[in-house]
């Protein structure tokens, strides 16, 4: 019997009306069935409700937003002052006059505007590096190059670079006009002139190579010309200057190649090009080809051992207003010849009416050459001259970093216009290098101090503070190491920008002479003057000691690494201070960079008009940091004579190895730690250098004073400082002379000769040896011998390497050390020379 099947009212059910049934169940599920359409209505009915509450959420939070904004931190607020570079006198003929320079100084030939994103160029060429071939394009120390740099530089419109590349001769010449038809900016021309004397090209069929290339920061398309007869290689619009062309020409028997690439990176263009060339017929070369859109165009010039390549870059091309072509011969051929002959004159007569360094009998010092050295130097530095554009990366402070998410914020968009410390190792700005950049540059052109020192001042955030190493845009990221990106807002750098501002007065009485109209300076000082206010309040806010009237740089933190906790904030990174850290140091340094200061903001109050109150507040200032018995109080070492730092010390610190098992190698390994075996107290620290003698380079010591005459003996002492190279800066006799802080740090500030501090100390004996008083003629004495010792060293060093240093060794012949060429502060070697010293 077949089983029987039962409705849902439980009677019988025929076959056909149970398949009936089966069938209506299948087309309509109960309401219970979990995979049935309730279920499904269900779930997409929650889904859009829940979009709706995230889109009525992030409304309601983007009005909020609207309504009550997120309040910036205070660390990355601008100060609420008119912006210095927004004078009028910053403008018009004197922004067009800058808009165009050689300024990417980390390149050894690069030029760009002064825009955010700029029209890029740059030269590159063929070298050898470890036996295989590699492009020579940023600087780098590691390219073993004999010589390079600057030799003519006029900071605006001129240049003349020697550049010596194993047996290649390379000179670079860099030339701006203006001429009827040229566009905002005005043009420009490169002359490359390449000499190889390498034996092996008279006996292979081997060319040298040169490349230049243009590149366009926006993006826009750069277009490419072929076989064109006016040598029209590349051309392209800009909103600023309208439409340009690159023209090239080079002698005969020269090969052209090109390659066209679209990218957004700036930064990487040398392995671009690297990767690009292929080997054709023995030679490296180009692969002709265009991206489509690039916005980077190179072009290779081949030829034999001697090759002469002219680049002119022409702005707002009209043909209906203008020849091209009658503008092309006055920049390129025998025409540029001329211009560049005519440029060079002027500039060698304006440097010796500037420095007068025939009159100096500077062969007696065995320096022959030191008018071409001087030159160099101060060329050196104008045309290391830069401008960057992006934003700073600052460290969230401790007690803020509870609160925000971010690893670290972003400083507003800014630019800055500055000279450089290095084109090789120090590419950027750095705060208390500026200054005394500025006291060379407001020599030979006062209005580029002006907008160099604008530009700094307008960095200033709300509190006042400004960030010491300026990191701005890509280009200038890739070359820092991680652990000295990011900027931090308690740490300050000695406010160097004081020492060109002191000129100011001067400049003011003899406007004339320096080419700088009264009402220009009135104005740059009222602007300057409120923003000098809010620097100047933070360090005292910020760097106050806990006794009234001291000062101690922030930001020292010791660890078991670190024989003595650097002071980066100083400038003088690795001098020894007290060996534990803490809030009662005191720093001498400081202070007398705060006297230097107070003086300076004393002086300013008065020529930009302020009322008489604030004048009498700097003036009362003023005297308080310069009274010489309170200065004595607090860092005078009565028993040796000399001035020191104070605070928490023990002399009993050393480093010394310690073995310590590695789980990741699973050896055990030997590391340099600090070990301390005396107890610490508050006392002077007996280290002494350069630090020590702040109060004597700052003048607070008076003329007739015995401390003076102390001082005196103290620095010709070969025992303490003087060598025949210069002042060392840490005395033989200090514990932590010429010792590593760690492992991986040699002595810095521990022994090696400096130019600028060196500089300072030949400024005091200057004013010494004129100032009435006993110890007159002795001054005068040790200032004729340090000075004829810094200009007979740095002038031997120089035609032996063909650079000027970051430091000179004290102990070896003072051979030049560190950094190279190293033509920041070192280029106060022009004004030793010349005997040109701060009033």
């Amino acid at each position: 019997m077949k089983e029987r099947r039962v409705t849902n009212r439980g009677a019988p059910a025929a076959p056909a009306a149970a398949a009936a049934a089966a069938a209506s169940r299948r087309r309509k599920k109960p309401a219970f069935d979990p995979s049935g359409g309730f279920f499904s209505g269900v779930r997409i009915g929650a889904v859009a409700a829940f979009a709706i509450f995230v889109l009525t959420a992030i409304t309601l939070v983007v009005l909020l937003s609207a309504l009550y904004p997120r309040e910036t931190p205070r660390s990355i607020t601008p100060v609420a002052l008119p912006k210095i570079m927004d004078l009028p006198q910053f403008q018009g003929e004197h922004k067009e006059r800058l808009y165009w320079g050689t300024y990417r100084p980390h390149l050894y030939l690069g030029i760009r505007s002064r825009t955010p994103k700029s029209l890029l160029a740059g030269l590159m060429w063929l070298g050898i590096k470890d036996g295989y071939y590699a492009l020579r394009h940023t600087c780098e120390d590691s390219d073993g190059l004999k010589r390079y740099g600057w030799v003519r530089h006029d900071g605006i419109s001129y240049g003349r670079q020697v550049i010596l590349d194993q047996n290649m001769n390379i000179t670079t010449f860099f030339s701006k006009s203006w001429n009827d038809g040229s566009g905002y900016g005005g043009d420009w021309s490169v002359r490359v002139n390449l000499h190889d004397s390498r034996f092996w090209f008279f006996l292979k069929k081997t060319k040298s190579s040169l490349y230049f290339y243009i590149a366009e920061e926006e993006g826009s398309q750069i277009r490419i010309s072929r076989n064109d007869a006016s040598g029209l290689a590349a051309s392209g619009h800009r909103h600023d200057i309208g439409h340009w062309q690159i023209h090239i020409s080079a002698e005969n028997n020269t090969f052209f190649h090109y390659a066209g690439f679209r990218t957004g990176n700036m930064h990487n263009i040398t392995q671009l090009v690297q990767n690009s060339l292929i080997v054709q017929e023995r030679k490296l070369q180009l692969p002709d080809t265009y991206e489509k859109s690039s916005n980077i165009v190179v072009f290779q010039v081949l030829g034999r051992n001697h090759l002469q390549l002219d680049v002119t870059f022409l702005a707002g091309v009209d043909e209906k207003k203008f020849s091209v072509q009658s503008r092309l011969e006055r920049l390129s051929g025998i025409r540029l010849d001329e211009t560049l002959k005519v440029q060079e004159q002027s500039f060698d007569k304006r440097f010796e009416n500037a420095y007068k360094l025939d009159n100096k009998e500077l062969s007696s010092f065995g320096a022959t050459n030191a008018v071409e050295i001087g030159k160099a130097a101060l060329s050196n530095l104008l045309g290391g001259i830069s401008y960057f554009y992006g934003q700073s990366l600052i460290s969230i402070p401790s007690k803020e970093q509870k609160h925000h998410r971010e690893s670290f914020w972003k400083y507003w968009p800014a630019a800055l216009y500055s000279a450089v410390p290095c084109r090789s190792f120090f590419p950027r700005g750095f705060l208390w290098d500026e200054g005394f950049h500025q006291i060379i540059i407001s020599r030979w052109d006062r209005n580029l101090t002006y907008d160099i020192v604008g530009h700094w001042l307008d960095l200033l955030n709300v509190d006042g503070w400004i960030p010491r190493e300026q990191i701005l845009g890509e280009e200038a990221r890739v070359r820092v190491p991680d652990e000295y990106i990011l900027q931090h807002t308690d740490n300050a750098n000695p406010p160097t920008l004081f020492l060109p501002l002191h000129g100011l007065k001067t400049c003011y009485l003899y406007c004339d002479f320096f080419l700088c109209p009264a009402a220009d300076i009135a104005a740059f000082l009222e602007k300057t003057f409120p923003r000098l206010q809010a620097w100047f309040g933070w360090f005292n806010r910020t760097q106050a000691g806990t006794f009234p009237g001291t000062y101690y740089w922030h930001g020292r933190s010791i660890t078991d690494k670190e024989l003595n906790a650097k002071s980066l904030s100083s400038g003088l990174d690795d001098y020894p201070r007290a060996s534990h850290p803490s809030a009662d140091e005191r720093h001498v340094d400081l202070r007398c960079w705060m006297a230097l200061a107070a003086k300076s903001m004393e002086k300013l109050a008065q020529m930009a008009r302020s009322n008489d109150l604030l004048f009498q507040e700097y003036e009362a200032m003023s005297q308080v940091l310069s009274d010489f018995d309170v200065l004595n109080q607090l860092h005078y070492d009565r028993k040796r004579g000399r001035y020191y730092d104070y605070g928490n010390h023990t002399e009993k610190v050393k480093l010394e190895w310690d073995n310590f098992f590695d789980p990741r190698t699973g050896q055990v390994q030997q590391v340099l730690r600090r070990v301390v075996s005396g107890r610490p107290k508050l006392q002077l620290v007996p280290q002494f250098g350069y630090v020590s003698l702040f109060p004597f380079i700052v003048k607070l010591i008076p003329a007739d004073s015995q401390i003076l005459e102390a001082h005196l003996n103290l620095i010709q002492s070969e025992k303490l400082l003087w060598t025949s190279y210069g002042l060392r800066s840490l005395a033989t006799t200090s514990s932590i002379y010429n010792r590593r802080n760690t492992e991986h740090d040699a002595p810095y500030w521990r022994g090696p000769v400096w130019i600028n501090m060196n500089y300072l100390v030949l400024s005091s004996l200057h004013y010494y040896s004129q100032e009435p008083g006993p110890y007159k003629d002795a001054a005068a004495s040790v200032y004729k011998q340090l000075r004829a010792n810094l200009i007979s060293n740095v002038a031997r060093r120089y035609n032996e390497v063909g650079y000027i240093f970051e430091q000179y060794d004290h102990t070896k012949e003072g051979e030049g050390k560190g950094a190279r060429p190293f033509t920041g502060w070192s280029s106060l070697i022009l004004l030793i020379m010349a005997e040109q010293y701060q009033r």
